[in-house]
């Protein structure tokens, strides 16, 4: 909605730019300018409150990013911690079964 209220500002302002004063009696003239400078101060402030809000959506989108990425990153850890451990687990399953073999050949050496 925010960001219709700024385009409705910008449409409000072209629309107000581009239709000429109808008299050009000095006193309607200067009430003209007059409504032309304060439009331009209105626009001027609904412009700033749609940069302000805009930045404000901005920094909260980009803190939940950041927050996001930092669980990531946590749980990456995580996985990679898990990783190490199942090589930790594999390699001394390997050595195992090698202790095994070795056991089961020095065995049939004995019963030979």
């Amino acid at each position: 909605m925010r960001k219709n209220q700024c385009k409705k500002a910008k449409n409000s302002q072209n629309q107000n730019a581009s239709s000429p004063p109808n008299d050009h009696n000095s006193s309607l003239a200067k009430e003209q300018n007059w409504m032309e400078n304060e439009f331009d101060e209105l626009t001027e402030v609904g412009f700033r409150r749609c940069v302000i809000t805009n930045s404000s959506e901005l920094k909260e989108h980009v803190l939940t990013q950041c927050k996001e990425a930092k669980n990531l990153e946590k749980q990456l850890e995580e996985l990679l911690t898990r990783m190490t451990s199942l090589e930790k687990n594999i390699n001394d399953l390997m050595e195992l079964k090698n202790t095994a073999q070795e056991l089961r050949e020095a065995y049939t050496r004995i019963n030979s």
